[in-house]
């Protein structure tokens, strides 16, 4: 006959299994934990660097900026001084061109009263040798042709004469005019190049201090990409430290927890040694007091053998029978007829070679009937089982 597998040792053996399962299951997400800790330190260091970098190169652009501000400032202020040169030079011109336009007047004007003297002192001359003319033709008619000929040579000497004074102050007036002509030419070239010294000057000033000022920036550049560089040296320097400190923390709580998990499994291997052997050894000891039951004739049932003791009241009913058996015993009443059955079911599995399941099942039926001498209640039967025996009580109708 076919014995059942021990359904608590394997439920145990299970709840074994499930609990290494946990257990290893646990200790995979405490590792992904700590990598994905390690991974958030990463990614905070790297935030942490380019937020570094970010702060420097912001920093640096503002000093350019300011640096720019201050330039055009600088050429703003320039430029006002340029122009304030250029409005004092266009002055200067005006002032001279006004000076020249007076002087070029002043000369047309004194030009125009000497021509309008000498048309006068002419004109005089002229009345004047007319007036003689008429008086030496009124005293003689014979003199004419020869106070004519006076008056034409004196007329003569007189346009000469007065051409000649003519040339000789427009001469005059020629050479004052060219000389003050120079003379301002000069004043105005020595103003100019004045003038362009000083803005010269003041170019090769600006020009110094603009160097001076880049070279200043130059310095305050290196100094902030030092500084920078150096801030950035020591946060990297820092967080190594602290990824290093981190680390060498996790690789310990790591090794604690590793250690902590051998721990665990040692004892859990040798708690489930300790109960598989205990089990194993409970199921041979089982195994063992069901082949004794087994050989046991008490144990093999191939026939009922029920007894009868009947009385005025009831009928009792008693049957030799296993412990395991006895839920498989039935009793029922018709009448006087009396009917005991014993069904019972083995099935058996075995695994094959290609890791498939063969099931086997098989079904017993033994019954037995006999009569009482009254008529039986079929409402009120008991049943009590006690030393291997099973008893039945059954009442008279």
């Amino acid at each position: 006959m076919k014995i059942p597998a021990n359904s608590e040792m394997a439920q145990r053996f299970k709840d074994n299994e499930d609990l290494l399962k946990r257990m290893n299951h646990g200790l995979e997400k405490k590792i992904a934990s700590k990598e994905q800790e390690i991974k958030q330190v990463d990614e905070l260091y790297d935030k942490k660097l380019v937020a570094a970098k970010t702060e420097g190169e912001r920093e640096y652009i503002q000093g350019l900026e300011r640096n720019n501000q201050r330039l055009v400032g600088e050429t703003k202020n320039y430029e006002e001084k340029m122009q304030g040169y250029k409005d004092q030079l266009k002055k200067a011109q005006d002032t001279v061109e006004k000076e020249q336009e007076a002087l070029k007047g002043s000369h047309r004007d004194k030009l125009a009263d000497l021509k309008d003297q000498m048309e006068t002192n002419y004109q005089d001359q002229y009345l004047s040798s007319e007036e003689s003319q008429r008086e030496i033709q009124s005293s003689t008619q014979d003199a004419v042709k020869e106070i004519a000929t006076k008056s034409k040579i004196e007329k003569m000497a007189m346009e000469s004469n007065a051409q000649y004074e003519i040339n000789a102050l427009s001469s005059e007036f020629n050479q004052k005019a060219a000389t003050g002509e120079r003379n301002f030419r000069e004043k105005l070239d020595n103003d100019v190049r004045l003038h362009n010294m000083e803005v010269e000057r003041q170019k090769s000033e600006l020009k110094k201090m603009m160097t001076m000022d880049a070279e200043k920036n130059k310095r305050l550049s290196d100094e902030k990409n030092r500084v920078h560089k150096d801030q950035l040296s020591f946060q990297d320097k820092h967080q190594q430290e602290m990824l290093k400190q981190r680390e060498s923390d996790f690789k310990v709580r790591y090794e604690r927890m590793v250690k902590e998990h051998d721990e665990i499994l040692n004892h859990l291997k040798t708690t489930f040694a300790a109960d598989v052997k205990k089990m194993v050894d409970q199921t041979s000891s089982e195994k063992k007091q069901i082949s004794d039951k087994v050989a046991d004739p008490f144990y093999r049932v191939d026939k009922l053998n029920p007894s009868m003791v009947e009385d005025l009241e009831t009928v009792t009913i008693s049957l030799p029978v296993a412990d395991y058996e006895k839920e498989n015993v039935h009793l029922s009443t018709q009448g006087r007829n009396i009917k005991i059955t014993l069904s019972r079911k083995y099935s058996d599995s075995t695994n094959g070679e290609d890791g498939s399941m063969n099931r086997s099942t098989r079904s017993e039926l033994f019954s037995k009937e006999f009569n009482a001498k009254d008529l039986l209640s079929p409402k009120h039967i008991t049943q009590n089982y006690q030393d291997g025996v099973l008893t039945f009580k059954i009442k008279k109708a």
